[in-house]
């Protein structure tokens, strides 16, 4: 995970002013409380998209009495 530095470092000078949003702030810091990497964050929220997909799909045969 990121540490404040590293973050710092990232968007230019330590000094500079922070740019980013506030909810782009709170995202990253709730990111680094889960002890996942970004790769498995993704993974996991596709699979998610996916099982939704599957589950509307289902519903849908379902109400055209194909199941």
């Amino acid at each position: 995970m990121m540490d404040d530095e590293s973050r710092e470092n990232l968007s230019g000078d330590a000094g500079e002013e922070d740019k980013r949003t506030a909810w782009q702030r709170n995202k990253e810091a709730l990111y680094d409380k889960v002890p996942l990497t970004l790769r498995q964050l993704d993974i996991i929220i596709a699979l998610g998209l996916l099982g939704l997909a599957v589950v509307a799909v289902l519903i849908f045969l379902e109400a055209s009495g194909v199941l």
